[in-house]
């Protein structure tokens, strides 16, 4: 391809679908280009223009881009929770745009950038609970991003939001806290989450 930038009206075209991430073989793919140096140059003449920014290594993000679809490709291996999933489910007020926080049974990792990317490690076992948004990405539900907030407070995570004042506990499933609950084995949390939805706390 003597010029990448011909390419462009196809990049802005396909950037909506992505979320405006791309990963490097997406790029590939979409350029038509397999030659790993050629990508190269052909990433860098996008990113001179202004058209792609480099996120991490290996993800690129156009001007505009979907900070919830950037969490998911960066680590494939996570799902949306804490202060980002409860605010999606309504159960505390807006979270930060410039803020995504993730459970991974991988290592934990934050990234820095115009949208800052927090992922903490759990445990694979309670790696559940959870669903895939029409976006593709996986968000803890209501239930599980509260016991994971619990659960992480318990592990002296900070959060930004009071936990015994600003969730709404009211519309959570008994059925399901219950069911998930009995996944955990320390009866000590158990009860520390009991009493806390329970305003016992």
């Amino acid at each position: 391809m003597k010029n990448p930038l011909d390419k462009t009206s196809l990049l802005l075209r396909f950037a909506p679908e992505v979320g405006g991430v791309f990963s490097l073989s997406e790029l590939s793919s979409l350029f038509d280009i397999t030659n790993q140096q050629t990508l190269w140059i052909a990433v860098r003449q996008f990113e001179a223009a202004g058209l792609l920014s480099r996120y991490c290594r290996g993800i690129y993000v156009a001007r505009e881009f979907d900070s919830q679809i950037l969490s998911a490709k960066v680590r494939t291996d996570s799902y949306i929770s804490f202060g980002s999933a409860l605010a999606y489910r309504r159960l505390i007020g807006t979270e930060s745009p410039r803020l995504v926080t993730c459970v991974t049974p991988a290592r934990a990792a934050e990234y820095s950038g115009d949208v800052n990317l927090s992922y903490a490690r759990i445990s694979k076992d309670l790696f559940f609970g959870y669903e895939t948004l029409q976006n593709g990405v996986k968000m803890a539900d209501a239930e599980k991003a509260v016991l994971d907030t619990l659960y992480f407070y318990q592990h002296k995570k900070t959060f930004y939001f009071n936990i015994f004042q600003d969730i709404d506990f009211t519309t959570l499933s008994r059925k399901k806290l219950d069911a998930y609950l009995k996944q955990y084995k320390n009866p000590k949390f158990q009860t520390f989450a009991r009493n806390t939805i329970d305003g016992k706390v």
